[in-house]
């Protein structure tokens, strides 16, 4: 009887080394190694929502500047995960859709919080969140067409005077809670300074700088979204009258 001859293929095939496995990691930890810096930035952003909006509302002083401070933070994130993106060529599908949606989910948390702590009206968060909802909409649409809805200059501007209104106005809200915590008779100390003191303490002790910082954003905002859709409306009808035909 002769001994059975293995083929070179099958000789080659079975000195192959096993292929590792990677341990399986539990469901917060989804192979985080294989994701690069500029996605980590953007789920550590939308990580630190939660711990954010539950330090701003706290009624703990120290807490509401914690909150702060983990804003701040997340804008930093925003800022270093684009920067790192753009210099290393890490610029993934992931990143286009969800940098943008951290960013929003951040902004959208911070008004509801101070519609809740009452600094301003719900209207006004209504408003600019019309604006930004139509505009993405209006983005995906032109998106379709294989264009792209650049921002513009007004585009640019109710996105700067939102942050402002939302850095300001906890800035605000951290420190009228701090002097009432620490002095409840600061409002009366600052006024006998002088004519700075009575101002500044007119200033601290009502949520006019935070109301009307987020009144501009609104009207801003709302005139943003006006003029894209004015320069987009050719677009918008025609697809209107696509889908009719489509119909019919």
């Amino acid at each position: 009887m002769t001994a059975r001859r293995s083929s070179p293929r099958r000789a080659q095939k079975d000195r192959r080394l096993p292929i590792p496995r990677l341990p399986k990691l539990p469901f917060p930890l989804f192979r985080l190694q294989r994701v690069n810096l500029p996605n980590q930035l953007t789920l550590l952003r939308m990580a630190l929502i939660p711990p954010f909006i539950s330090s701003f509302l706290s009624d703990n002083v120290a807490f509401q500047w914690a909150g702060l401070g983990v804003f701040l933070l997340s804008a930093i994130t925003d800022y270093f995960d684009g920067k790192i993106a753009r210099d290393r060529g890490q610029i993934t599908n992931f990143g286009k859709v969800m940098d943008p949606l951290a960013d929003k989910l951040l902004m959208l948390t911070a008004m509801i919080s101070f519609v809740q702590a009452g600094l301003v009206p719900g209207w006004m968060i209504t408003v600019i969140w019309w604006r930004e909802l139509a505009v993405t909409g209006l983005r995906t649409l032109v998106a379709s067409r294989s264009k792209v809805l650049a921002a513009d200059k007004w585009g640019k501007i109710k996105t700067v005077l939102q942050a402002v209104a939302v850095v300001v106005g906890m800035l605000v809200y951290a420190t009228q809670n701090t002097l009432n915590a620490s002095n409840p008779d600061w409002r009366m100390q600052l006024e006998n300074r002088s004519w700075w003191g009575e101002a500044l303490a007119r200033l601290l002790d009502t949520h006019a700088l935070t109301y009307w910082l987020m009144f501009i954003a609104a009207v801003v905002s709302l005139i943003s979204g006006i003029r894209y859709f004015r320069v987009n409306w050719g677009i918008v009808c025609e697809e209107l009258e696509e889908a009719e035909r489509v119909e019919s």
